[in-house]
């Protein structure tokens, strides 16, 4: 019996995995562009400047991995960058 509730939990997180991977951000001028209207709108709201700063760096280094040519490296950063704009406090 455990070994089942193991499996079907296992399965189960499989089954969510593309839902989670069509919302990653990807290093491309669209994703880019989009994570700096978050940004700017973030960035209005004062309770917010820690989280808009903090996006802000992750953005620059993700366009200077894209720079280089690191497209993973710059993904990885630019949803850290949306990361950082959802986190509160």
């Amino acid at each position: 019996m455990l070994k089942f509730v193991i499996a079907a939990t296992v399965a189960g997180l499989f089954s969510m995995a593309p839902a989670f991977a069509g919302e990653m951000l990807h290093c491309d001028a669209a994703s880019v562009k989009m994570l700096e209207g978050m940004i700017h709108k973030t960035a209005a709201d004062p309770a917010m400047k820690h989280q808009a700063e903090m996006a802000m760096a992750e953005e620059a280094t993700a366009m200077g991995a894209m720079h280089k040519k690191h497209m993973k490296t710059c993904a990885t950063h630019l949803n850290k960058a949306e990361m950082d704009l959802m986190a509160h406090g």
